[in-house]
């Protein structure tokens, strides 16, 4: 599961066009956090907007190598060991990362399908790259445990 090359010049396109206003994006992102039932503890939000550059740098590498897994994966390792620190669990993964898409669709109102379809895909490749590596996690079945469950049902 990766990106196709159409997906990342999509996403790479949509970053540049954060880029000047990353800040207020960074804002709006940390607001949608506070409304959100998380179990982590979530940083202050003169503790992100100071890092609003670091964060458009980490989220512009993830995006330029999500179609190279094994190039990015290390990268969203260490992600994701910043995340264990804040007691980050398994559902605020995808609390997390469904509080960005909103974000990105409330913030700029011209995203289309297409540029929607490609941030959801980056979206699932974080999530399950960060899930497997902080909880054991996969969602891969094995044939052999697929089949006997599929012929008994």
């Amino acid at each position: 599961m990766s990106l196709s090359s159409f997906q990342k010049r999509l996403l790479q396109q949509d970053i540049e066009l954060l880029k000047p206003d990353f800040h207020q994006f960074t804002s709006a992102y940390h607001r949608s956090l506070c409304s959100r039932k998380l179990t982590m503890s979530v940083p202050e939000h003169e503790s992100i907007t100071k890092r609003s550059y670091i964060l458009y740098c980490a989220l512009n590498k993830v995006v330029s190598h999500l179609d190279d897994l094994l190039q990015v994966t290390p990268f969203i390792h260490y992600l994701a060991n910043n995340l264990s620190f804040l007691n980050v669990s398994f559902e605020d993964i995808d609390i997390l990362c469904d509080a960005f898409i909103e974000t990105r669709k409330s913030y700029m109102h011209h995203i289309n399908t297409q540029l929607q379809q490609a941030w959801l895909q980056a979206m699932r490749i974080f999530a399950n790259i960060v899930k497997s590596y902080l909880f054991a996690y996969s969602n891969v079945v094995s044939f052999s445990a697929y089949c006997p469950a599929r012929l008994s049902s």
